[in-house]
Order: C-alpha cells, then structure tokens, then sequence
C-alpha cells in the first residue's frame, strides 16, 4: 500500500533543488559535448540555451516514463480493487442467502414446536 505520509514543504524544496541541480548538470554536459564545435560567441551562446532545452525535454520524458509506469500500477490496484469488490459482494450474497435458511429453518423450528407444544396442551 500506499504511505498515507504528506511532504513537508521542506522536502518538496530539497526535491526542488535536486531536479534543478540535475537539469543543470545535464544541460552541462551537453554543452560541454557540443563546445568544440561552437567556434563564435553567439554559436556559444545557443548552444548553451540548447543544452538547457535538450536538458528539460530529457528530464520530461523520464518523469512521463515514472508517471506512466504509476499510472499502470495504479491501473493494476484498481483492477485488484474491483475484484476484492466483486468477491466481497458475492460473499454478501452467500451470506444473505444462508441467513435467509437459517431464518427459515428457525422458523419451522418454532411452528413445530409450538404445534407440539399445541398437541401436548400447552
């Protein structure tokens, strides 16, 4: 299951700066690859805006790849959900039914009884 725990804010601000610190990594790394091809200044300069949106776009991909794989085992909870739904409504109904015996059970105990009880002069 689940931990029902909320972030504080102090966490969601570390996990901030975590992403920030790795989108700039990786927007480092790109630029450092492409440098020795940049040879004028405003080439730089792009490269290094590049860098940054080829960062991003990685990092959004991989958090569509985390949500698509929670999505499915969500998908799966679900779907164990209805079944669990599906098993305790069809046990409902067994148990309704034996009662509904038991009731009528009882009930022809008590008719009996009392025509024997009837019979016997009480």
């Amino acid at each position: 299951m689940m931990s029902k725990q909320e972030k504080s804010p102090a966490t969601n601000e570390a996990q901030n700066q975590n992403s920030d610190n790795t989108l700039i990594d990786l927007a480092e790394d790109y630029y450092q690859t492409w440098l020795p091809a940049l040879s004028i200044e405003s080439s730089k300069f792009l490269g290094k805006r590049l860098s940054i949106t080829q960062a991003e776009v990685n990092l959004i991909i991989r958090d569509n790849e985390v949500l698509r794989a929670s999505c499915i085992n969500l998908h799966q909870r679900v779907l164990h959900l209805e079944k669990m739904c599906t098993d305790l409504c069809r046990k409902n109904n067994q148990c309704y039914h034996s009662l509904i015996k038991i009731k009528e059970g009882h009930n022809k105990f008590i008719d009996e009884t009392n025509a024997k009880l009837k019979r016997a002069g009480f």
